[in-house]
């Protein structure tokens, strides 16, 4: 375990003065998951950096480097792991403003129902 703590904050270290954040990762990847990792691991990686992030990418890949058998692509999988990492990590954000629309869009809807059942008279041009 202590081999894998040394790896995880070497390569966290790496990452956060990196100008090419999608290497890192892709050698992290390789690190954490003892997978060859190439062109479609790295088109992978890159599309979830810009996604996601560098470091909800890096914590995706120290999750995904939790299950034991890793096959075929892992794309569908790393980025469910990164969209509810960064949900959780966001949630407050989401969720005010998700209650806030609702709010204004319930107030719009009672005023819209006041409006059509007052069907006041128009103002007319006649005394002016």
């Amino acid at each position: 375990m202590g081999e894998m703590e040394n790896q995880a904050e070497f390569y966290y270290e790496k990452l956060k003065v990196s100008i090419n954040p999608g290497q890192v990762l892709l050698e992290f990847f390789r690190e954490m998951t003892n997978k060859e990792a190439g062109r479609v691991e790295i088109i992978m990686i890159n599309r979830l950096i810009k996604m996601f992030g560098r470091f909800t990418v890096y914590f995706g890949i120290m999750d995904l480097s939790k299950i034991e058998r890793l096959d075929g692509n892992l794309y569908p999988l790393l980025y469910t792991i990164c969209k509810n990492r960064f949900e959780r990590i966001h949630v407050e954000t989401f969720s005010v403003s998700h209650e806030s629309l609702d709010k204004y869009l319930k107030e719009l809807e009672k005023e819209r129902q006041k409006a059509r059942k007052s069907k006041g008279k128009l103002p007319t041009s006649e005394g002016l």
